[in-house]
């Protein structure tokens, strides 16, 4: 059976050389570095090292299963079925090899693994995020925006070229692009092929990054048009929409769209063509969040309701609308807020009535004393997070809503603009005076963050 049949828990443990698995990321950083001394109990191994010449020494007490769980062992086991087994996590003997580079730990059922220096400086552990952690996230952060310092960084988001953005041969113009949603949320290509009814340039476009996410929208590109009033899509009808998330009521929401500015149609006057509107909600939660901490957490908790039912098809998921990373020591701190946020979920027009905090405090309790069936005590505390809700709500969306933080734009003619749907809300003006298409399709963060990091260790000093 293979590891990825077995889950995250899993190992299969194979008979170990002592040949050191592979830590270049932390190489250099090991450069010159050496183990001082080593001493272990049946609980942990505490290992004294210099990471390289000039640094102090630092003192790491291991847990033995962790050790034992990170070595490739003899026998298939889980991380949990450690816990019953000394045998598999005690060490009979720990040794610093003559180079001192790395520590051999001979456990007492006979098996042993040499862990090089790299590994004790991966996971060593501090009061910043450890190496292992780093390198499983972007070397960019997150740049939150307002209208002025997204318009200051217009120009590098609207250099890439179609052509250069799909030459299989350089990558670059690919990860210029990569860079601009890890860090705006939002990019742009221009010049794109004009003969795209059928979306093939699109289909071009997304698969450079990865493949085309299924949704019910179909399992390719699908068109935005105002006449398609009947559309399954809410974006289809012919009204202004509030700006918004895609697809909320999905468990797995799309992390990414794309949308693709056809030509203008025979007789269309291009300056009709509609407004498209972005905003960064990262930057306008942190607003919250320095405004009204109290209101801030209230949107982390109260559940909001989506739901989408059309022919046999029906969603319903709930979620709060702030959703962060894991806590760490270094996103915690206010400065690093961009670090701690994961995902907004906000799209009015798929929203369903709310299941939490809809009662208030009778206003008759003493003349009607049936009311207490009505209004539990439990409900009766829903209503003051309810209320925080709502008051943080308010703020997101006078923030959202002001033009300041707003970046408008009419989608030039063939060009295509790339972003993150669970960062940047969007919205469009597709009216009868404005007949433009555009064409779009979805694809997942996995797939953003898996080409980003390829494309993160091939141009290793970019940017």
């Amino acid at each position: 059976m293979l590891r990825s049949q077995l889950g995250r828990g899993s190992r299969i443990l194979a008979k170990i050389n002592t040949t050191p698995r592979s830590y270049s990321s932390t190489a250099a950083a090991a450069n010159g570095g050496h183990i001082i001394k080593t001493f272990f109990n049946r609980d942990s191994t505490t290992v004294t090292f210099s990471m390289d010449r000039s640094s102090k020494p630092v003192s790491v007490c291991f847990n033995n299963v962790f050790l034992r769980d990170a070595s490739h062992d003899a026998k298939l086991v889980t991380t949990g079925e450690l816990y019953h087994n000394e045998k598999l996590t005690a060490p009979q003997d720990v040794q610093i090899s003559q180079d001192a580079k790395s520590l051999v730990v001979t456990w007492q059922d006979g098996d042993h693994h040499r862990f090089p220096i790299e590994f004790l400086v991966d996971y060593k552990g501090s009061s910043f995020v450890s190496p292992a952690t780093r390198k499983q996230e972007s070397r960019y952060k997150p740049q939150l925006w307002n209208k002025h310092i997204l318009k200051n960084n217009v120009k590098d988001l609207l250099s890439v070229d179609y052509n250069e953005f799909i030459d299989a041969k350089d990558d670059s113009k690919l990860f210029q692009t990569l860079v601009n949603l890890q860090k705006f949320g939002i990019s742009f290509i221009s010049s794109t092929p004009s003969s795209s009814s059928k979306g093939l340039t699109i289909q071009k476009i997304c698969e450079r990054i990865g493949p085309i996410r299924s949704t019910v929208h179909g399992e390719g590109t699908f068109d935005v048009n105002a006449s398609q009033a009947t559309s399954v899509n809410a974006h289809y009808a012919n009204k202004d929409l509030p700006l918004h998330t895609d697809l909320p009521f999905l468990e797995n929401v799309p992390g990414f769209q794309i949308l693709q500015s056809l030509p203008t149609t025979e007789g269309e006057d291009p300056s009709t063509r509609p407004m498209n509107h972005f905003v960064d909600a990262f930057y306008a939660t942190r607003n919250v969040r320095e405004s009204d901490f109290e209101a801030y957490e209230a949107l982390q908790i109260v559940p909001v309701n989506y739901i989408y039912e059309n022919g046999d098809k029906r969603y319903y998921q709930s979620k709060p609308l702030i959703e962060h990373h894991d806590i760490n020591e270094d996103n915690t701190l206010l400065g690093n807020y961009e670090t701690l946020i994961k995902c907004i979920n906000y799209s009015p027009p798929y929203q369903a009535p709310f299941t939490f905090g809809i009662y208030d405090k009778p206003s008759d309790l003493n003349n009607n004393p049936d009311l207490n069936l009505i209004t539990t005590p439990a409900k009766l505390t829903e209503r003051f997070l309810f209320k925080s809700f709502v008051r943080g709500l308010n703020l997101f969306e006078s923030h959202i809503n002001d033009f300041n933080n707003q970046f408008r734009l009419q989608l030039p003619e063939n060009c295509c603009v790339i972003f993150n749907n669970r960062r940047i809300l969007h919205a469009n003006s597709l009216t009868d005076s404005n007949q433009q298409w555009l064409k779009g399709c979805y694809f997942d963060s996995d797939t953003f963050k898996s080409k980003l990091k390829f494309l993160e260790e091939k141009f290793p000093h970019d940017k």
